[in-house]
């Protein structure tokens, strides 16, 4: 065989030699790939379950609830464990970062309330101006009654507002469903929804529990600084502290004063007692939650984890429901 012919083949040899590395590589990626994928995907199915059954831990705490007259902070909902190791992994509860499971009407209801209140809020846990405040309030106002007038003389934002917006849309004109459809709304900013979530709901009676409203809420009903003190410190009781054996309840909205008045402690001064009756008079309060939420997370020994967000009413039926993906543990 002549030299030249030598150098022929082994130059074809080497040609397929590299074809067959590039090959051989390029199928094991391909193998890796399809191996992480199917990795992930049998997380998914593994870790979806744990997840969900931190919802039904959730519901359980509910309906494990004696008294179906009266929801405070020392009943299981509220002082629960929040965490359970579940075959290979655990679920934990982690609605607010404290409470297992959260009563919506602990919350101001924004299909409800008036203008005023909501704008207090606005104010106390956004940090808004009274006039950004109240034009914002407006804007939510606007965007779920069913006219096309403004509800404030000076201003608001109706259905042509968003129509003509560069990406139109139109105004639902109809109650929240959703939290965030509050996003749709002129005004709002993914900044001042952060910051009011905690404190709003769409769900429930609308009516605010008076033995669960976080300090923040009963503000914005319009109690004064010592009339929001007076109202924790007798719901705390001895200890000082929520959800704990000596925690005080009211048991009926039209004998808070009463109540307070009973403990020997400051009573609500003649201003707040006056207001406390406006509230009433307007039914705006109450003493018992009908809907509750939580955010149950799943996670796996290997760091994947996943989160479902769900509101659900007393008897357990799931008024609205949102799973997260599936999230891995950073790599270094």
């Amino acid at each position: 065989m002549r030299r030249n012919e030598r150098g022929s083949m082994l130059v074809m040899a080497l040609w397929a030699l590299t074809l067959l590395v590039l090959f051989s590589l390029s199928l094991g990626f391909g193998v890796r790939q399809k191996a992480a994928l199917l990795s992930r995907l049998s997380a998914l199915d593994a870790v979806y379950p744990i997840a969900y059954s931190g919802v039904e831990e959730a519901k359980s705490l509910v309906k494990s609830d004696a008294d179906f007259d009266v929801d405070a902070m020392s009943d299981a909902w509220a002082s629960g464990s929040k965490r359970r190791e579940l075959g290979k992994g655990v679920f934990s509860l982690q609605t607010d970062g404290s409470l297992p499971v959260v009563d919506e009407e602990r919350k101001v209801n924004l299909n409800t309330t008036s203008a005023e209140i909501a704008a207090r809020l606005f104010e106390r846990v956004a940090g808004l101006s009274k006039e950004d405040a109240d034009e914002l309030v407006y804007n939510l106002l606007d965007w779920m009654d069913s006219d096309s007038a403004f509800g404030h003389p000076q201003y608001g934002a109706e259905a042509s507002y968003y129509e003509n917006l560069q990406k139109p849309y139109t105004a639902k004109n109809a109650s929240y469903e959703v939290l965030d459809e509050l996003l749709l709304v002129k005004g709002m900013t993914p900044e001042i929804f952060s910051k009011v979530r905690p404190y709003v709901t769409v769900y429930g009676t609308g009516r605010v529990n008076m033995n669960t409203a976080s300090r923040e809420v009963l503000a914005a009903l319009g109690f004064s600084a010592a009339g929001v003190d007076v109202i924790a410190k007798y719901r705390a009781g001895k200890d000082a502290a929520d959800g704990t054996a000596d925690d005080l309840f009211f048991t009926n909205v039209n004998s808070i004063a009463g109540d307070i008045l009973g403990t020997g402690e400051t009573p609500l001064d003649d201003s707040q007692t006056v207001l406390l009756s406006g509230l009433i008079a307007g039914d705006r309060l109450s003493v018992v939650s009908s809907a509750f939420s939580v955010t149950s997370r799943g996670e796996l020994p290997n760091g994947a984890g996943l989160e479902v967000d769900c509101v659900f009413d007393r008897k357990g039926a799931v008024l609205y429901q949102r799973t997260g993906e599936v999230r891995w543990p950073a790599r270094s």
